[in-house]
């Protein structure tokens, strides 16, 4: 994938889960950008080796309450 497009993939996710955390964590925006800029998911997001790019906004959601309650980040067995 060009590097372009990878970044506006992953830009869009960011978004789309910073919305989340507002929306269903009661947190404010600037607290929901950290939580996500500091998880394990957000890290393995930039690497576009992992694939989860592709993976829906509402299942990378479910992953990042998920690694939030276990601190372990757990990928779908289809990934």
């Amino acid at each position: 994938m060009i590097e372009n497009e990878f970044d506006t993939f992953v830009e869009l996710k960011v978004q789309c889960l910073v919305s989340l955390l507002i929306e269903h964590e009661n947190l404010v925006f600037e607290d929901a950008l950290q939580f996500l800029y500091e998880s394990k998911l957000y890290n393995a997001l930039l690497d576009e080796s992992t694939k989860i790019w592709h993976l829906s906004n509402e299942k990378l959601f479910e992953m990042l309450l998920n690694e939030k309650q276990t601190n372990e980040l757990t990928y779908p067995d289809f990934v």
